[in-house]
């Protein structure tokens, strides 16, 4: 029984890291810079994502490819949105859309 609930704990982990689309159910509220370094799709629902006093409030690197469907952040993204090392970040909603990319320097 005990190494039946391990493995199953353990492929529950394996789901929860290998989660691509995450799911909002209410406004999120940071507190810090988030920085995302993975490619991943964020459905809102309409709900906002808040980061009072956060420069940039969210930080895009690796390469990551990130997607905000119906989110709704501030309309300054120069300032509320970082993106470097070849990632690019796309937002679609009802009432905006967009995208930001960072393009890898020439060798």
């Amino acid at each position: 029984m005990k190494l039946l609930f391990t493995t199953l704990f353990f492929l529950f982990s394996l789901l929860c890291f290998a989660q691509r689309t995450i799911t909002l159910t209410e406004d999120m509220v940071m507190t810090e810079t988030m920085v995302i370094s993975e490619d991943v799709t964020y459905v809102g629902n309409g709900h906002k994502m808040i980061c009072e006093g956060c420069q940039p409030a969210i930080e895009v690197t690796n390469g990551a490819t990130v997607h905000f469907e119906e989110v709704y952040f501030p309309k300054v993204y120069r300032g509320w949105m970082s993106v470097s090392f070849g990632a690019s970040v796309t937002w679609s909603s009802a009432k905006m859309g967009g995208h930001m990319r960072s393009v890898l320097p020439a060798r």
